[in-house]
């Protein structure tokens, strides 16, 4: 791992020239995949998934990238490799990266990271880590030619860090989906098509633990607007059902953007490739999908389940328009 000079990060707080990120901020099974591929469509977006995992999953493990060839021999990321680093993927040491975001980039961490103060070992090793986010950022706008980064992190903390850079101009997208809905595909077995050199599983989780992460997450992300250029929030729910609303409505930051008109047709779109680091499976998908709710949670969640996570969640699930009733042949206009 090479850590900018005293001179680089002193160019990059002086530029003029902010890196634009969008951040989706959500809790894990929100659907913040798809929404990730369908803005990184549009002209003047790329798209990277989960950047947040580039370093154990990407330069560590070798991952698939989201254009189905191993992140060592994808050729967008070997060009970020030679200008951020001067070598091949393979041959970047990431453990210094990896042991940085593990030890900063989590939840516990929050209090700190949001009064812009801790220990001295803490603001140290964030130093460290955030100038070498600014470059990451900075070296992937300049070899994509985009105008702006769609990073689906999703971790609230993520998007703190983000934050604190002088270089990174900050937008968020805080995508919430109902918490029974996300508790429900925690429970879920589904591979992980990434793993290319053995058969794994994505990992499951008890009702509980989801639900806690649920809260955590979307508490923390409402806080990051105030902290950050544009904040947009969007039901899962909605977004199905209004695409191309809500795509026009968290965009509107960006008066340069054309709109493609050819991206969605009778609710489906044509998905193309792109270089994602993490995500959900679906980020390898190519061609036609179409774009429907998925709620098999309402029949298929057990109701002792359904009644732990809304009486665990209710307060935020009342805030963003969700409704409480727990029947399994409930519905309601968003939830």
């Amino acid at each position: 791992m090479t850590v900018p000079t005293d001179k680089e990060s002193a160019q990059l707080s002086r530029s003029s020239d902010r890196v634009p990120v969008l951040l989706i901020a959500s809790a894990g099974r929100s659907g913040s995949t798809l929404l990730d591929r369908i803005i990184g469509m549009q002209d003047g977006f790329c798209s990277v998934g989960e950047l947040r995992f580039i370093w154990e999953r990407s330069f560590g493990e070798n991952q698939l990238c989201g254009c189905g060839v191993p992140f060592y021999e994808c050729a967008f990321w070997r060009q970020v490799s030679h200008s951020l680093f001067g070598v091949e993927t393979a041959e970047v040491d990431a453990t210094a990266a990896i042991a940085l975001r593990r030890s900063l980039d989590e939840m516990r961490r929050a209090p700190w990271l949001l009064q812009k103060r801790g220990p001295a070992k803490f603001q140290a090793s964030l130093n460290v880590y955030s100038e070498l986010l600014e470059r990451l950022y900075g070296t992937i706008l300049r070899v994509s030619g985009g105008r702006v980064i769609v990073d689906s992190s999703g971790d609230a903390t993520h998007g703190l860090i983000l934050s604190r850079l002088p270089s990174v101009e900050l937008h968020v997208v805080h995508l919430i989906r109902d918490s029974r809905a996300v508790a429900f595909s925690w429970t879920r077995t589904r591979k992980r098509p990434e793993i290319h050199w053995a058969s794994e599983d994505m990992p499951t989780e008890r009702t509980w633990p989801s639900s806690k992460r649920w809260l955590e997450q979307n508490v923390v992300g409402e806080l990051l607007s105030s902290r950050a250029v544009s904040y947009y929030r969007l039901r899962y729910e909605d977004f199905v059902a209004d695409p191309n609303g809500s795509l026009s409505r968290l965009l509107s930051p960006y008066d340069w953007v054309t709109r493609r008109s050819d991206w969605m047709e009778d609710k489906a779109v044509a998905l193309e490739r792109a270089h994602t680091v993490s995500g959900n499976p679906m980020r390898f998908k190519q061609g036609r999908l179409k774009i429907a709710l998925d709620d098999e949670w309402r029949t298929a969640m057990p109701l002792r389940d359904r009644r732990t996570v809304t009486a665990f969640t209710w307060p935020l699930l009342a805030r963003y328009g969700y409704s409480l009733r727990t029947s399994a042949l409930a519905r309601d206009a968003g939830g």
